[in-house]
């Protein structure tokens, strides 16, 4: 049983929704570059990396920084749009967050001369009158609905150049105008390369989407300098990692290179199996590499309900493709991993459809497959590999990764 923590110990990690202040560490040069875009008129910023990595603290931290300054900021998130409707509303509602009270009413103004149905309500939040394209517009056909967002994206640069200003626009999770189409990414380029008064820090996960909308012939080819957002270097989170235990009072013995070495790259991955050991510390006792190590498993019993269910709905070639990456050590189209876990002649295939999925990712070392996530790979070795009379450790096997520039897997006997 975990045990718990003392009265005194508050638990320095944070991994629900984004992080500030001392919850934040190490993207002093990111920020600078994000800011600095922000506040030159008509540039334009393509920031990429994984998932779980720290983009979207950082792109927030940026906004703050610019809006504190006295400027004008906003993010939108376009993750879960599903029309370019959906990313007009986002983008209003940000800005409308950040600019004078004026700007709604010119808004909403200028969108019905446009022919466009429009709404507006105060924000529960600000009281602000807070405007968005009315829900009938969803139902437009695609053009029309791609010329409502460009005409979002027009008279904010607009209102803008009126009051001498410049307005700087994060979007993250960019790579989501795809799903529109060419036609819609072209439009899109259209409008963004004219603005002189909005700058656009664009930001996307996907990152194989993201390389394809920029190559030659596509759309947004060269229209956006790049900022790659790599992982946190070990040496640096290990570090931080004991430094945030010391300060709450937790003697650490090496925490900090356990959680990196087991949870991989990821800087949410990091901080969450930490922030596991906390909740687990006992009294004055140190944190060791057992207690890590019983803290990964303990995410992986909290996580099991869900993985299971979504195991099952797997195909038995995804399944053993999964196996596979978890447990083989030649790569996956060999010969002996092929009659170790009954892959087909299909597996590649196979594999490159879970990379599609955000479940795997590629590799140049190794099997040439890893997973996405740790604790997901950590519970398809506990569960799935016994049917094969497999037994690891699911703490020793951090998957290899290309994240840090490549790290060989820990050792661990096989049975």
């Amino acid at each position: 049983m975990a045990g718990k923590r003392t009265a005194g110990h508050q638990n320095p990690f944070r991994i629900s929704g984004t992080v500030a202040g001392a919850y934040f560490t190490n993207r002093e040069a990111e920020l600078a570059r994000i800011v600095r875009t922000m506040r030159e008129p008509g540039a334009k910023l393509l920031v990429t990396g994984a998932r779980r990595i720290g983009k979207t603290s950082t792109l927030e931290r940026a906004v703050e920084a610019v809006t504190t300054a006295g400027a004008a900021a906003c993010m939108a998130d376009l993750s879960t749009a599903s029309t370019p409707v959906d990313m007009a509303n986002r983008i209003l509602t940000a800005a409308n967050r950040v600019v004078k009270r004026g700007w709604a009413m010119a808004l909403r103004e200028h969108l019905a001369h446009l022919k466009l149905s429009v709404t507006m309500k105060p924000e529960l939040e600000t009281g602000l009158p807070s405007l968005s394209l009315d829900v009938s517009v969803r139902d437009s056909d695609p053009a029309t609905q791609e010329a409502s967002l460009a005409h979002v994206l027009d008279l904010l640069n607009a209102l803008a150049g009126k009051r001498h200003m410049t307005l700087a626009l994060v979007l993250d999770e960019f790579q989501e105008i795809a799903r529109f189409g060419e036609q819609a990414e072209w439009r899109l380029r259209g409008v963004i390369q004219r603005h002189q008064h909005l700058s656009y820090v664009v930001a996307g996960s996907h990152l194989a989407l993201l390389d394809a909308m920029q190559g030659k012939g596509r759309a947004f080819y060269k229209l956006f300098e790049r900022c790659p957002f790599g992982p946190i270097a070990p040496d640096h989170m290990a570090a931080w990692i004991d430094a945030r235990l010391a300060a709450v009072g937790l003697a650490s013995q090496d925490v900090g290179v356990q959680c990196v070495t087991i949870a991989g790259a990821r800087t949410r991955d990091i901080v969450r199996l930490a922030r596991k050991c906390v909740d687990r510390a006992a009294g004055t006792r140190p944190i060791d590499m057992a207690a890590v190590e019983a803290a990964f498993l303990e995410i992986l019993d909290e996580d099991a309900d869900g993985t299971q269910r979504w195991w099952a709905a797997l195909t038995v070639p995804q399944q053993n493709v999964l196996r596979a990456v978890a447990g083989a050590t030649t790569g996956l189209t060999t010969r002996t991993t092929q009659q170790q876990f009954g892959l087909l002649a299909s597996t590649t295939k196979t594999a490159q459809g879970l990379v599609a999925d955000g479940v795997l990712q590629r590799t140049t070392h190794g099997a040439g497959y890893a997973f996405d996530d740790p604790f997901l790979r950590g519970w398809v070795v506990r569960a799935a590999l016994p049917d094969l009379g497999m037994v690891i450790p699911a703490t020793f096997i951090a998957s290899p990764t290309d994240e840090y520039g490549g790290r060989d897997t820990l050792s661990a006997p096989r049975g």
